[in-house]
C-alpha cells in the first residue's frame, strides 16, 4: 500500500487524529467455518491474545503519535509497522522506530525491488546491502518482522512475478523464490536471529494478480503469512466496491494457510472506507443500505473472532491517503471499532 518512495509524501499530510482500535470476543472456529477448514493445528495448547498494531499517520516523525493511538485505544499497540527502503538504507531502524520499537514489534515492509528486480538479489549483487542490514538488525537486538518486497502478487507493482514478460522489478516466479531464500541465507550466516520474515502478497486473487502458490518460497525460509487487504467502498470498479471482511479475505487466506497451516497469519495492513468521510482524495465512496465503516469493522472482528484461526495480528492502517483509512475518520467509524473490539480476541499458539 505504502513504499518507502511514497512515504516521505505520507509524512506531508496533516497530522492524524488519534485512533480507536481494540480486540473482540473469541470463540474457537465452529465446524462450518471454512476459513478455518484449512488450517486446523494437531492439538490446542494455550492460546494468546490478538496481538494489534498499526501504521500512524505522522509516527515517523513523532513516535508519540502511536503512544496516543495507544492510549485512545485502552491496550497497547503491540507491533509499530513502517515502511523502508533504499533511500533509508543504512540509516534504518532510525531514532523514531527505535523509540517505538522498545516496548513493541518493528514490521517493516523493506522496499528491496528499490535497488534492482529478482535476478539481481539472488545473483548476490545485493548481498553487500542485506549484510549490512542484517549486523545493524542484529544489533538493535529487538523483535523485527521484515516484509520483504510486499504486495508482490499484485498486478499494479513493478516487483510483481509473472509466468509471462518481466516487469521492471520483478522476473519469474522461480527468481523470486531464488531472491527470497537468498535473503533469509545471508540473515542467518549473520545470526540476526531476532529478525522474522513475513510472505505478504494482497488479498487479491483476480485475474491478473500473481497466484501465491506459484511463488511461495517455501516453509523452511517464511515465518508469517502476511495479508493486505481494503475495502475501497467506490462501486463499478473492480474488485474497489463495497466489500464484506470475507470478501476481502477469505479466499487468499484460505490459499495460505492450506500452504503453511501451522504458521500464523499477520493481517498486515488493514483498513476501509468511510462514507462519511471522503478524506484527502475527495473520491466519493458509497455503501450499500444498513452498512458503514463502523459496521465492517464490527463485522471484520466479528469474523476473527469466530474464524480465521491462524491470524495473530491485525495491524491498521491509519493513514488518509488514497481513502480516507483512519480508524478515527468519523466519529460512527470510532466508536463502531469500540465497541466492535472490546475485549480480546484468543487464537491458538501457533509453533
Amino acid at each position: 500500500m505504502v513504499t518507502a518512495r511514497r512515504r516521505r509524501s505520507l509524512l506531508a499530510v496533516a497530522a492524524l487524529a488519534t485512533a480507536s482500535l481494540v480486540t473482540a470476543p473469541a470463540a474457537l472456529p465452529g465446524a462450518g467455518d471454512p476459513t478455518a477448514a484449512a488450517a486446523q493445528p494437531t492439538a490446542l495448547t494455550s492460546t494468546i491474545p490478538l496481538a494489534l498494531g498499526a501504521y500512524s499517520q505522522g509516527m515517523d516523525r513523532d513516535p508519540r503519535v502511536l503512544d496516543r493511538t495507544a492510549s485512545a485505544v485502552g491496550r497497547p499497540m503491540a507491533i509499530a509497522s513502517v515502511f523502508r527502503g533504499r533511500g533509508d538504507d543504512p540509516f534504518w531502524p532510525y531514532p523514531s522506530d527505535r523509540a517505538m520499537g522498545a516496548t513493541r514489534t518493528l514490521l517493516v515492509a523493506w522496499s528491496l525491488e528499490d535497488y534492482g528486480n529478482y535476478a539481481y538479489w539472488s545473483s548476490g549483487r545485493g548481498d553487500a546491502v542485506l549484510r549490512a542490514k542484517a549486523r545493524t538488525l542484529r544489533a538493535y537486538g529487538r523483535p523485527v518482522v521484515l516484509r520483504p518486497w510486499a504486495e508482490m502478487n499484485a498486478d499494479w507493482v513493478a516487483h510483481q512475478p509473472t509466468a509471462g514478460a518481466a516487469k521492471s522489478r520483478g522476473g519469474s516466479p522461480a527468481q523470486f523464490k531464488a531472491a527470497w531464500r537468498r535473503a533469509i541465507t545471508i540473515f542467518r550466516q549473520e545470526r540476526a536471529t531476532n529478525v522474522r520474515w513475513a510472505f505478504n502478497p494482497t488479498t487479491d486473487t483476480y485475474a491478473g494478480t500473481t497466484d501465491v502458490r506459484t511463488i511461495y518460497p517455501g516453509n523452511d525460509v517464511v515465518d508469517i503469512l502476511g495479508l493486505d487487504g481494503y475495502n475501497w467502498g467506490t462501486t463499478r470498479t473492480r474488485n474497489l466496491g463495497w466489500r464484506s471482511f470475507d470478501n476481502v479475505y477469505a479466499t487468499q487466506y484460505q490459499r495460505l494457510v492450506a500452504l503453511a497451516p501451522r504458521k500464523p497469519v499477520w493481517i498486515c495492513e488493514i483498513s476501509s472506507a468511510d462514507p462519511a468521510s471522503a478524506g484527502v482524495s475527495r473520491v466519493p465512496v458509497s455503501a450499500p443500505s444498513g452498512q458503514s465503516k463502523a459496521t465492517w469493522w464490527r463485522d471484520a472482528f466479528a469474523r476473527m473472532r469466530t474464524g480465521y484461526r491462524n491470524v495473530q495480528a491485525v495491524v491498521i492502517f491509519d493513514v488518509d491517503k488514497e481513502r480516507n483509512w483512519r480508524v478515527a475518520s468519523s466519529s460512527g467509524s470510532a466508536s463502531g471499532l469500540r465497541s466492535a473490539v472490546a475485549t480480546p480476541i484468543l487464537k491458538p499458539r501457533q509453533p
